[in-house]
């Protein structure tokens, strides 16, 4: 191990822990599969002769493997920390590596998806009219790669974003996350105000109707990087 590159030695600390990067992930998305498949059979059953030919993964479910991001990227920083620099890791290979990581993760779990969307799209949802992986029918207009892309965006972004919020709370303890936390939301709040005084909705609801899964997802790769630079910003005096 002394000969790797160090950013893989933090890749390889983090995925000491399989069950945070492989077991649970996957028993999330089998979980949140089977739960869609059996509120769509007993919609099915309720509806009868009047149900439609096609319906699309019920009650956000499919989105929640994604939100799981949030929960491992705490405890990537809560688990990993104290050892990395025990290893004589530096602050800065270990951003990298947390986030290089944070990739794979997200990549992988979206391509999880676009291949499960495929597979739907091949039998008929299953042989019978059900998508999950298809995301309730939001992608089914675009190209299989904008659909990979805002996954991998979205699952990267809820990931660093957890992991940015541990290593405040790292370094100052839980009132200054919450301080933080509080201005983060009174900024938003500002936002809401200033646009609403301004009355720019109609202009911003324009500007959403424009986005595709392709520059939203993009977006929220930007969102991630900033993120990740916030996290180096606040661990470099965090403690282990």
């Amino acid at each position: 191990m002394s000969g790797q590159p160090r950013v893989l030695k933090v890749i390889r600390l983090h995925l000491a822990n399989k069950a945070t990067y492989i077991y649970v992930p996957s028993v999330v998305v089998l979980a949140t599969f089977f739960l869609s498949v059996t509120l769509y059979g007993v919609l099915i059953l309720g509806l009868e002769d009047e149900a439609p030919s096609q319906l699309y993964g019920l009650g956000g479910f499919q989105f929640i493997p994604f939100y799981y991001g949030v929960t491992v990227g705490i405890q990537a920083m809560m688990y990993t920390y104290p050892f990395a620099m025990a290893m004589s890791l530096t602050r800065r290979e270990y951003i990298n590596g947390t986030t290089a990581l944070a990739a794979v993760f997200a990549s992988s779990l979206a391509t999880l998806f676009s291949l499960g969307r495929a597979f739907e799209e091949l039998t008929g949802g299953f042989g019978i009219g059900f998508h999950y992986f298809g995301l309730m029918n939001w992608f089914s207009g675009f190209a299989w790669w904008e659909q990979w892309l805002f996954l991998t965006g979205l699952c990267l972004m809820l990931f660093m974003g957890g992991f940015c919020c541990t290593t405040v709370f790292k370094r100052g303890g839980a009132l200054r996350l919450v301080i933080e936390l509080t201005g983060w939301t009174m900024a938003l709040v500002a936002f809401v105000a200033l646009v609403t005084w301004r009355e720019w909705w109609p202009a911003v609801g324009e500007w959403v109707m424009t986005l595709t899964p392709a520059t939203a997802g993009a977006g929220m790769l930007v969102a991630a990087g900033l993120l990740s630079l916030g996290s180096y910003w606040s661990i470099r005096k965090a403690v282990p």
